[in-house]
């Protein structure tokens, strides 16, 4: 008999496969209570099942050392989908994450996700290319057999996204027409963010698209060291009162090709007809595609609320800028911009500012000493030589002194609409320890017109030799 554990998973995966094609009939209800009675779920089970993702779900059965279980559960699945006489696309996507993840002989390594749908959530049954950094082999091998994935993947219902693909078609439509599209979607943008929206679109790459817009816009932390994978969505459920978007990973190679295939016939081979709606729509020569994963995409960079906005040091007007908001750190003065830039350099390192105790030992105190002498060193470099102001800085060390500069910098984030997460711009503090958590990647140095990563800067080299 199976554990409690096991009964949710089993209650919660049957409840999504019933509800999966948005009907429930006589005959599925007549094989939940046969379900029910083989694996003694009552009432209480289902009740807590709701509560459980349907990854967690799908994890805990694979988990257990029951062979015999795992294999009838999977037969019991299988039998579900049926049930009714006909096994739709919907309830398919989900058998295809059961089937991959409950086979121990399975080639490629897979995953199942449920997340809280956020701001960016793709439609079922597209397949995203997805990686966190660059891989050639597999990359060579997706341009070289493009058209076949597509095709593959497009006659079992599917929607094949290659970012690079994407970006690519945009690159050969006519600049001024894409901005004049780009003008036509948000009209209150400038003419100067319209520019700096296409560039930054055009720059865009598909490590940068899995680390920044999956993510920490998707809340997907599960893909931020990912190998090359296709990320299928399998379907939504909900959580309770929360709505989860369920996803399958399937790790690839370059051998992508043939993991298509194969995935696709084994799909196809659980539905119960032959015949089914495939969608024939592609982007074509000064032509854009407005619905689905393309318009989610553009909306993140038109849309002027919940971004995730890069930083900008402009050294040559003492400027720290946020250009994908057209806003500015403002109504402070060059002591908070250099404790802020300061904090920027520090990373997740942050900036430690306390202080021993009375019984603690001469060395400690020693220490103490000299961690201020650092600090205060790199503060300095900032505010004279970076920002170019003539007086003596303030000394930060002292927290009467340090204590203002922060609360004025925290009342200018706060004037600061649009950010995705302002929390992570802002100086927390925990444990006398200064932090702000914006991943370095995102900070630059110089113009909006040209500018280059702040650990590649002057600046940051500077402070890190003192």
């Amino acid at each position: 008999m199976p554990t409690k554990n096991q009964k949710k998973a089993i209650a919660r995966i049957f409840a999504d496969l019933i509800k999966a094609d948005r009907i429930v009939d006589t005959g599925e209800m007549n094989f939940w209570e046969k379900i029910c009675n083989r694996y003694a779920i009552d009432r209480q089970i289902h009740i807590e099942a709701k509560s459980l993702p349907f990854a967690d779900a799908v994890n805990i059965i694979c988990s257990s050392d029951e062979e015999s279980l795992i294999k009838g559960f999977l037969d019991d699945c299988k039998a579900m989908t049926v049930s009714d006489g006909f096994c739709a696309h919907s309830e398919a996507l989900i058998m295809s994450a059961l089937n991959l993840m409950l086979d121990v002989n399975r080639e490629q390594s897979v995953e199942v996700y449920s997340i809280p749908r956020a701001n960016f959530n793709i439609d079922v049954a597209t397949v995203v290319y997805v990686e966190s950094d660059f891989d050639q082999h597999t990359n060579k091998a997706i341009r070289a057999n493009y058209r076949a994935i597509f095709k593959e993947l497009q006659l079992a219902g599917f929607h094949f996204v290659y970012l690079p693909q994407v970006i690519d078609h945009y690159h050969h439509t006519d600049e001024d027409l894409f901005k004049r599209m780009l003008s036509f979607l948000a009209p209150d943008m400038s003419d100067e963010s319209v520019d700096h929206t296409y560039e930054n679109l055009m720059k865009m790459t598909t490590a940068s698209f899995c680390n920044d817009i999956l993510c920490n816009r998707g809340g997907m932390d599960q893909l931020r060291n990912t190998y090359p994978s296709l990320l299928i969505k399998i379907g939504n459920s909900f959580v309770g009162d929360v709505e989860y978007a369920n996803y399958l990973k399937i790790e690839v190679a370059d051998d992508i090709l043939h993991t298509v295939q194969k995935y696709a016939d084994d799909f196809c081979n659980m539905l119960s007809s032959d015949i089914f709606v495939v969608n024939t729509s592609e982007e074509r020569d000064n032509q854009f595609h407005f619905f689905g994963f393309y318009k989610q995409l553009l909306d993140i960079f038109l849309i002027r609320k919940n971004i995730r906005s890069t930083i900008l040091i402009d050294p040559y007007r003492d400027e720290i800028l946020f250009p994908e908001i057209d806003a500015e750190l403002s109504n402070v003065g060059l002591s908070e911009r250099a404790l802020y830039i300061l904090l920027l350099c520090q990373g997740n390192e942050g900036l430690n500012f306390k202080q021993p105790g009375r019984n603690d030992s001469k060395i400690e105190h020693e220490r103490y000493k000299k961690r201020m002498e650092k600090i205060q060193k790199r503060y300095a470099e900032i505010y004279k030589n970076f920002l170019g102001a003539e007086r003596e800085p303030a000394d930060i060390s002292q927290r009467t002194t340090r204590g203002p500069l922060i609360s004025r910098l925290r009342a200018s984030m706060k004037q600061l609409k649009g950010l995705y997460n302002p929390k992570d711009y802002t100086i927390t503090e925990s444990d006398k320890h200064l932090f702000i958590h914006i991943d370095p990647s995102m900070v630059f140095v110089g113009t909006k017109k040209e500018s280059i990563p702040l650990l590649e800067s002057d600046i940051y080299r500077r402070i890190k030799g003192l």
